[in-house]
């Protein structure tokens, strides 16, 4: 079951207003992604026709509690979020999920649904949708969507799975109990077989992502193609919490130089 509506992006143009507008409208599609289940996402087109698709995953809850007529309710400042548009312009076909409706928990998400087989499947179908425009799909994800995105590249197998992951600013090794990681987590890291691309910011603040855990979190990926580095650094200070969108943990000031690199990266893979 899918279902369509378009809106005019006037508003997220307003992100981008400096470069050659990429997609004239962003519309939302309500996919059906287990018997019943919905789950809906937003989707941006190129203006000319796309190579590959790329699946940007909030970092958070993941909850992006979105509206029938695209309008965000949480996490419209997440950094890959903010800069859909922005790989859009870069020639790929964007899709950004919401949760699935039965993995919500009011404002938030049930427990343990990063690592589940329920999301996973989720983000499968919609891997498989998307092959239907384009032949490769890509998991992009952020934060705590590291969880997310190595759990659906270790499970999912043949249409489903994707054919890169990049992990921006990522949870993926353990450093205490208060928060989950992709390390403690998500089952079988070994398994993962697809090319793997991790970017950090040096001076990330986050107690749970330090980019001294990166080498780790690539020792995992033990059985992946091949894995990738990128360390950066500037920026701008920012400001607020250290593990927020608005610190070098989101790249604050670095947003196109973000895009480019993973769409650069992304692009090699072709």
């Amino acid at each position: 079951m899918i279902r369509t509506s378009a809106r005019g992006l006037a508003a997220a143009a307003l992100l981008v207003a400096a470069a050659p507008a990429a997609a004239q409208t962003e519309r939302t599609l309500d996919l059906e992604t287990r018997p019943g289940v919905v789950m809906r996402v937003l989707v941006a087109s190129p203006a000319q026709p796309p190579r590959a698709a790329v699946i940007l995953l909030a970092g958070g809850h993941g909850n992006l509690a979105l509206a029938p007529d695209g309008r965000i309710g949480w996490g419209g400042g997440n950094q890959l979020v903010r800069t859909r548009l922005d790989y859009a312009r870069a020639g790929f076909l964007v899709a950004t999920p919401d949760m699935a409706a039965d993995l919500k928990d009011g404002a938030s998400v049930k427990p343990g649904i990063r690592w589940s087989e329920a999301h996973a499947r989720d983000l499968g179908a919609l891997v498989r949708h998307l092959r239907g425009t384009v032949a490769k799909v890509h998991l992009v994800g952020t934060s705590r969507a590291a969880l997310s995105a190595t759990n659906a590249a270790a499970r999912l197998a043949g249409t489903e799975a994707p054919d890169a992951v990049v992990v921006t600013a990522g949870m993926m090794v353990h450093v205490d109990d208060r928060q989950p990681s992709a390390e403690r987590n998500v089952a079988g890291l070994g398994s993962v077989r697809q090319p793997f691309l991790l970017v950090h910011h040096a001076q990330d603040g986050c107690r749970w992502t330090p980019a001294s855990g990166v080498p780790r979190a690539a020792a995992l990926l033990s059985g992946a193609r091949s894995v990738d580095i990128r360390i950066l650094t500037g920026g701008t200070p920012g400001s607020g919490d250290p593990c927020e969108a608005m610190s070098p943990h989101g790249f604050v000031g670095l947003d196109r130089e973000v895009v480019d690199l993973v769409a650069a990266w992304l692009n090699a893979r072709d």
